[in-house]
């Protein structure tokens, strides 16, 4: 990702960029196979990091942490469960610093 964003800032059209970000809600070992048929996914590091306690939350919220350290400033959340969208969220945005960040 960072070297995507320095290249757009460097080199590309002057465009807002829009990035995504996944909600994995465990590191199941067949359902990170599964979603590799359509997205990258970093299954070794989402083990780790709930077998050490992370919460769905918490990965969520640390990656855009990153996002908006490497400059990006309007993200999307996506594969929230359904029945609580809303409060799961709240939940993630309530680990995102956002003073002067433009990020909520």
């Amino acid at each position: 990702m960072e070297r995507f964003v320095r290249e757009m800032e460097q080199n590309g059209p002057d465009l807002p960029g829009l990035f995504g970000v996944f909600y994995y809600r465990s590191a199941n070992p067949r359902t990170l196979r599964a979603l590799e048929d359509f997205i990258p996914v970093p299954a070794a590091g989402l083990s780790r990091d709930f077998a050490s306690g992370t919460t769905p939350a918490e990965e969520c919220a640390r990656t855009i942490r990153m996002l908006h350290e490497l400059g990006v400033r309007h993200v999307y959340v996506s594969n929230l469960p359904p029945a609580r969208a809303g409060s799961t969220l709240s939940a993630v945005m309530d680990l995102v610093p956002c003073s002067g960040s433009g990020v909520r």
